[in-house]
Order: C-alpha cells, then sequence, then structure tokens
C-alpha cells in the first residue's frame, strides 16, 4: 500500500503543477458595457502566456469606430506595452491602448480608456496616406499634432472576421510604435492588423513658412544702391 502511494504521488504532484500553471482570464469583445457584462472566461499557459485588455478607436472606413476586448495571450511578449496612435491624414486614425497581466485570475477585468489625440501641432511634419487592397499608397506631407513625434510606414493585412484585405498607410505616430517589429499583429475587438513591413523613424521638422521670401526681400534691399550705381555708370559711360 506504501509502495502504491509513493507511485502515485509524483504523479499527483505533477497534475497539481500544471493546474497551477493555467491562468484564467476575462473572454469578450465589443464594447466596455458589453464586457463588463460578460462572464467568459478561456484558459492560457501562465508560464508564457497571460491576459489582455485592448481598447480602439478608428477612422479608417469614413466612420468612428469604437471598440473593447479582452482575452488570452499565448505569447506574453506579442503585444505593445505603450498606446499606440497614427495619424493617417485626410481625417483618418488609428488609436489603440493596450494592457496585459499574468499575475491572478480574471487579471484583466478592469476598464480601459482609448488614447485621446490632439489638435496641436508640434512642428514636425509626417508623409500620410491610408488605402485598401495595396501594397503602396501616395501620400501628401502633413503637420503632426501632440505626442505622435515619429513618421510611421507600414504594410500588411486587415482582418474583419473571414475577409481580409491589404492595406498600405504612412502617417505621424506615437513613439511607441518604433518598438514594433514586422511581423507584430495588433489585435482589437473587431479587426486583427497583420503588418508585414514596418518602419518608424524621427519625424523631421516644419520648415519655417516665409523664411525663404523674407531673406530674399532683405538681400535685395541691402544691393538696391549698389545695383543702382552701376546702372547709372553705365548710361553715362
Amino acid at each position: 500500500m506504501v509502495s502504491f502511494i509513493l507511485c502515485l504521488l509524483p504523479a499527483l504532484l505533477a497534475t497539481t503543477n500544471a493546474q497551477a500553471a493555467n491562468l484564467n482570464c476575462n473572454l469578450c469583445s465589443g464594447t466596455a458595457a458589453s464586457c463588463q457584462a460578460s462572464t467568459q472566461t478561456c484558459p492560457v499557459d501562465k508560464a508564457k502566456g497571460g491576459c489582455f485588455t485592448v481598447a480602439e478607436e478608428n477612422t479608417l472606413d469614413g466612420t468612428k469606430t469604437t471598440s473593447f476586448s479582452r482575452g488570452c495571450l499565448t505569447d506574453y511578449n506579442s503585444t505593445i506595452k505603450d498606446p499606440v496612435t497614427v495619424t493617417l491624414g485626410n481625417g483618418k486614425y488609428l488609436r489603440i491602448n493596450t494592457t496585459r497581466c499574468n499575475d491572478t485570475d480574471n487579471c484583466n477585468s478592469g476598464t480601459l480608456a482609448v488614447p485621446t489625440g490632439s489638435t496641436t501641432v508640434n512642428g514636425l511634419q509626417c508623409p500620410t496616406c491610408f488605402a485598401l487592397n495595396v501594397t503602396s499608397c501616395n501620400s501628401q506631407i502633413t503637420p503632426c499634432t501632440g505626442d505622435e513625434t515619429y513618421c510611421i510606414d507600414f504594410i500588411g493585412t486587415i482582418q474583419n472576421g473571414s475577409a481580409t484585405l491589404s492595406l498600405a498607410a504612412k502617417g505621424c505616430a506615437t513613439a511607441s510604435t518604433k518598438d514594433i517589429p514586422a511581423g507584430t499583429s495588433l489585435v482589437s475587438a473587431f479587426s486583427t492588423y497583420n503588418l508585414t513591413k514596418v518602419t518608424s523613424n524621427p519625424a523631421e521638422k516644419t520648415p519655417t513658412s516665409g523664411a525663404s521670401p523674407a531673406l530674399g526681400r532683405f538681400s535685395f534691399a541691402l544691393y538696391l544702391p549698389g545695383l543702382t550705381g552701376l546702372l547709372l555708370v553705365k548710361l553715362l559711360a
């Protein structure tokens, strides 16, 4: 009997440890209000994964869409740590806020706000554009605002349910985008953005308007007396 218990003990301990390694996360998608009412959960391996919460707002289809979601991460390091905002010009923008945790069950039960935008010009500029079903887009230079101090250029796909479309975009972005590697997937309640190519570099300063014309007027006024004198000498010669 003692021998049987000793043989069974390692199996019992292994089962207990396996159960202890699992983490339950809240699972929902839709709006913050609908997620508060949700009681669904998903299990994840605590050693590798964790729980996430995402709040997103975008105007990529021409109308403002806000979404909220919670779920399980199979890879705890696969999400962006800091808020991301990208302004793509012509009224189009993407704002995503993500949090993650793996300390306790249902640690992603809190609420999360969408990153706020800004209309205050910050003295920087970037090429901006957005297009679907293409691998490049025609950009125009746009002043950046708020804390969007980087220029981002990316191509990839956007997946909504069973529909997948290719996309290309350029815009003003927060510094958090510099840590996004190619192959990253940004997941929201309604969409998954798979970025196959991403570059993000510090934005250039916006040229001071009127500097060159003012310099030209100054230079002309400075040399006007000399030019007049030369003209008189030529006429009198």
